[in-house]
């Protein structure tokens, strides 16, 4: 065998082992933080996300998800986005207030009157114009995925009327508006993360909190909490959002597969949410829960008092753009 062979033999084998070591070098890993455990349907989103990415960049980009909080909670996620510490987080839209005041318009309670709506205002240009304004604090928005309609618990006694609310000790999210309605209404508004709910609820530091069913029962709240009031007073999303510094650094064809990753999933994981709502109340139930619902009568009284409160808060928002997302909300009922 001559040695003009060999070379040609080596030079070949060198050949095909070098596209498949540039393709090697060129995967990524990136973490995903969500607070919520993995089996709510935030974290069982986020791992539909991480595969439909792998799958459309050809495994180039890689997304391992780290529920429970054990990155940090909403705000710690925040703080380590920008930086590019981690590069994707799934946290409650009531946090992103404190980065962009007109967030504050999807905390305002009893707006919403169906998921179709809900989604229709998320999605369409209202949400859309929320989302663009984060990239100017280090982060992008891919998409509100879904917590839910939020409903009460607590360990004294069933809430049928507002009144019932004085004087308890209620966990809330860390929003101003969630306080300012929960004060309004007489009980003593707690903000705490998630991850700091059920030891306090435990040790009896706080009489109550507001979540969706999803979350009550993946929290274990039934534990700790005798009654729940399916009360559905504001809705709450969750927010995809993604380090700009990271972003930055893809293709644009990597931007494509990361945006297009993050729509299927959001479909998927509204579907999660909303089936979980429905199927963990009678978990919920069979658990002990004492469950009512508000008659009709008691829930307008809480309508009444929630236009009182958005009339104090427009303004902290900023009150030309509730006026145009009322008012696209108004387009939506009526189209539909």
């Amino acid at each position: 065998m001559s040695s003009a062979f060999v070379r040609g033999v080596a030079a070949l084998g060198l050949a095909l082992l070098l596209p498949v070591v540039g393709v090697h070098a060129q995967e990524r890993v990136f973490k995903l933080s969500a607070g919520d455990p993995i089996d709510a349907p935030g974290p069982a989103g986020a791992k539909l996300f991480s595969e439909h990415l792998k799958s459309a960049s050809g495994g180039a980009l890689n997304v391992k998800v780290f529920p429970s909080a054990m990155l940090g909670n909403d705000v710690q996620m925040l703080g380590s986005l920008p930086a590019g510490t981690i590069e994707f987080a799934l946290v409650g839209a009531p946090t992103l207030v404190g980065l962009v005041k007109e967030f504050g318009v999807l905390d305002l309670p009893y707006q919403f009157g169906s998921t179709d709506e809900v989604d229709a205002m998320l999605d369409g240009p209202m949400g859309q114009q929320l989302l663009a304004r984060l990239e100017e604090k280090g982060l992008v928005g891919l998409g509100f995925w879904e917590i839910g309609f939020r409903n009460l618990t607590n360990s004294r006694h069933p809430i049928e009327k507002w009144e019932d609310l004085k004087g308890l000790k209620i966990r809330t999210v860390q929003s101003p508006i969630f306080r300012t309605f929960f004060d309004h209404l007489g009980a003593n508004a707690q903000p705490m993360p998630i991850n700091e709910v059920f030891s306090a609820l435990e040790m009896r530091a706080i009489d109550g909190q507001e979540n969706p069913i999803s979350l009550i029962a993946t929290q274990r709240y039934n534990e700790v909490q005798k009654y729940l009031t399916l009360s559905e007073h504001i809705y709450t999303a969750y927010v995809l959002l993604m380090s700009k510094k990271t972003w930055d650094s893809l293709s644009d064809e990597q931007r494509v597969q990361v945006r297009q990753a993050a729509e299927q999933a959001r479909g998927e994981q509204r579907k999660l949410a909303r089936q979980a709502n429905q199927e963990k109340l009678g978990e919920l139930k069979d658990s002990g829960m004492q469950v009512n619902a508000l008659s009709d009568e008691q829930r307008q009284r809480f309508v009444e008092q929630a236009k009182i409160v958005t009339e104090q808060v427009r303004g902290s928002i900023d009150a030309d753009f509730v006026q145009a997302w009322q008012a696209e909300l108004q387009r939506v009922r009526e189209a539909n």
